[in-house]
């Protein structure tokens, strides 16, 4: 069969701009009890806890800001004037901060005062620039301009949830109303912040292999040219999450149990506390199951998943996760010859009604949807091929 060719604008899936899932389904909670903290740190002790106290997290958005962006705001730093305060996670499990709202400001000032350096040039201030310090890198800065910026106060803001104990729902909340350079932060952003541990970041270099790169329908231009690898993470997670939970699939919404697939598994098998009645899972044991059938499914022409007009996330969970399931639980082999002829009689085996049913609708946050959705795919993928 041959491949149908897609422009760039039919792989754009229209869901990935406004993503039910992106919406908070705990709104019956009205309070919550969160300690936050309205704090000033001057530079330099901000510098000194970079990497260690002080975190930002690998998979945050690339830095994107140009030499002359951070020239201006490191010029503003040492003119005094105010600047925007940054929004800090207080991971106190670990000891840490972590970096949610600001990552742009500090790694400008990072880049200027520590590294010296930028795009591996030196760093020289350019751009509108006050004329006692254009042209200067760090270094070549008077004394009393170096003590300035040093003791520079920022404004910082730290926030942790005391209750309700359901994971970090006012984490999510907040963080998800947090505007960013004009961007909304993301739900798997936030997971990825919220519970950050070794799960996080095996994901995130996970979610850069490149295999992924023919799949162009999972993220947008503009997700593509800033390394965002959010969406391709998030997929990832729905695949472990709907393999290893089913048939028990639990939450009010797909999104809280992502939350708490991640949030319950963040340190894999070495978790601080153990929650009982849980089976937890190595990184061998996840990326055994990630491999099982990967390239199989990576292999199809787009036009097999492409359930109508084009190829689909939900219809390739459905694929992907039927197939593991197939080989891992029922140990059945997977026949590659005839696998693509088989995913096209789907339809007409169950029906176009019910097949449409399950794929063509807008996808939802509806945990019962999803959980049709993974079930056909389990059932259909274990007839004979």
């Amino acid at each position: 069969m041959k491949e149908k060719l897609f422009t760039e604008e039919e792989f754009m899936d229209e869901d990935l701009q406004n993503d039910p899932d992106e919406e908070i389904d705990n709104n019956l909670l009205m309070a919550y009890d969160i300690a936050v903290f309205y704090n000033t740190y001057n530079l330099s002790a901000l510098m000194k806890w970079w990497g260690k106290k002080l975190v930002i997290p690998d998979f945050q958005r690339a830095y994107v800001w140009n030499i002359k962006k951070a020239s201006e705001f490191v010029d503003s730093m040492l003119r005094g004037l105010p600047v925007p305060s940054m929004f800090f996670y207080d991971d106190t499990e670990n000891n840490r901060l972590l970096v949610i709202d600001g990552q742009q400001r500090l790694r400008s000032l990072y880049n200027f005062v520590v590294e010296q350096t930028f795009a591996g040039k030196k760093f020289k201030l350019t751009g509108n620039i006050h004329p006692r310090w254009k042209g200067r890198t760090y270094s070549e800065l008077e004394d009393d301009d170096k003590d300035r910026l040093d003791d520079a106060l920022m404004n910082i803001t730290v926030m942790r949830q005391l209750a309700p104990d359901d994971g970090q729902s006012a984490m999510y909340l907040a963080f998800q109303r947090i505007n960013t350079g004009g961007i909304t932060l993301r739900a798997q952003e936030i997971r990825m912040a919220v519970s950050y541990g070794e799960l996080a970041k095996r994901l995130y270099e996970l979610s850069k292999d490149s295999r992924f790169d023919k799949w162009k329908f999972l993220r947008t231009k503009d997700q593509k040219t800033n390394e965002n690898f959010a969406p391709i993470q998030e997929l990832i997670l729905k695949f472990w999450t709907y393999y290893f939970q089913y048939p028990n699939f639990t939450g009010s919404s797909t999104r809280s149990m992502l939350d708490d697939f991640f949030d319950t598994y963040r340190e894999l098998d070495k978790p601080k506390k153990r929650k009982q009645g849980v089976k937890y899972y190595s990184w061998e044991q996840l990326k055994d199951v990630f491999d099982a059938t990967f390239d199989i499914v990576n292999n199809l022409p787009l036009e097999s998943i492409s359930p109508f007009s084009k190829p689909t996330q939900t219809f390739l969970e459905a694929v992907w996760i039927g197939l593991t399931y197939r080989k891992l639980k029922l140990h059945k082999e997977i026949n590659v010859c005839t696998l693509q002829a088989y995913i096209s009689k789907w339809k007409e085996f169950i029906g176009e009604p019910e097949f449409s049913r399950l794929f063509q609708a807008r996808r939802t946050s509806s945990v019962t949807s999803a959980f049709e959705r993974i079930k056909a795919g389990i059932e259909y993928f274990a007839g004979d091929f």
